[in-house]
């Protein structure tokens, strides 16, 4: 039996030739390489991929092109993770859907357009949650004032009791039992440690009633609408702001609730 010896040369002069045909037409080296690993090869072997423009991106190589593919990717689904962890209670099928599909998708993302534009959604349906989760505090506190205030009518026999005003903003400010509070044209609610971990938790401290405070007695807070590192007075008394997220108008006390 003889073996045909012609196939593998001229598939390799295939190769060689679409290589060549490529660099004469200005592709780039990684295009070209890209290309000729598949090109002789059945379907059930490679798969051709489209040829990445990573000077095009900003970078140097595709191996930096990579390197940064892969961290945005693995961002995108740790913030999903953290969003779905943070406010799924609070999400509707569609909205934990999405959330979702960027947790066992971020890895099929080809282009740095589809992560970015990922990251936007993102941050958009953060912002949402965020006064989803607001809103359902402040009707769970509401209620609770209500049923408080209709027990003291009862008990007292006629005295009117105004615990709802008192639940929403009172004298000790935000506490775990309300949930929400306004102060001083802002409205206050709390996200847990126990669900986001904030990667400087280990340099913060617990008061007594759980809350976290910095090296400088400061509470930490997250304020969309503020910037990083400001300070001002909150309920409960300074604040300093180390995260985002929340919308405009709320401040997130940072506890171990």
């Amino acid at each position: 039996m003889r073996i045909d010896s012609r196939k593998p040369k001229a598939a390799a002069l295939s190769a060689a030739l679409t290589v060549a045909l490529l660099a004469g037409a200005g592709a780039t080296d990684a295009h070209a390489v890209t290309l000729s690993d598949t090109v002789g090869s059945t379907p059930s072997e490679a798969t051709l991929v489209q040829p990445v423009d990573y000077r095009g991106d900003g970078y140097g190589s595709m191996q930096e092109w990579n390197a940064s593919m892969e961290a945005k990717r693995d961002s995108l689904e740790m913030r999903a993770q953290i969003i779905m962890n943070m406010y799924g209670d609070y999400a509707t099928d569609d909205e934990r859907a999405v959330l979702q599909g960027c947790i066992d998708g971020a890895g099929s993302l080809l282009t740095m357009g589809e992560v970015d534009a990922k990251s936007t959604e993102l941050d958009e349906l953060r912002a949402a949650l965020e006064d989803a989760k607001c809103e359902a505090l402040e009707a769970a506190a509401e209620a609770e004032a209500a049923e408080a205030a209709q027990a003291s009518y009862y008990n007292a026999g006629y005295t009117p009791s105004y615990a709802s005003a008192a639940s929403y903003a009172n004298g000790s400010g935000l506490t775990r039992s309300a949930g929400v509070n306004n102060y001083n044209g802002r409205r206050e609610t709390y996200y847990s440690s126990n669900v986001l971990y904030h990667y400087r938790t280990g340099e913060w401290t617990q008061d007594s009633e759980g809350f976290w405070r910095d090296s400088d007695g400061y509470y930490v807070v997250a304020a969309g609408d503020m910037a990083q590192g400001s300070t001002f007075t909150g309920s409960k008394g300074d604040c300093k702001v180390y995260d985002s997220g929340c919308a405009a108008g709320t401040t997130d006390y940072y506890t171990g609730w």
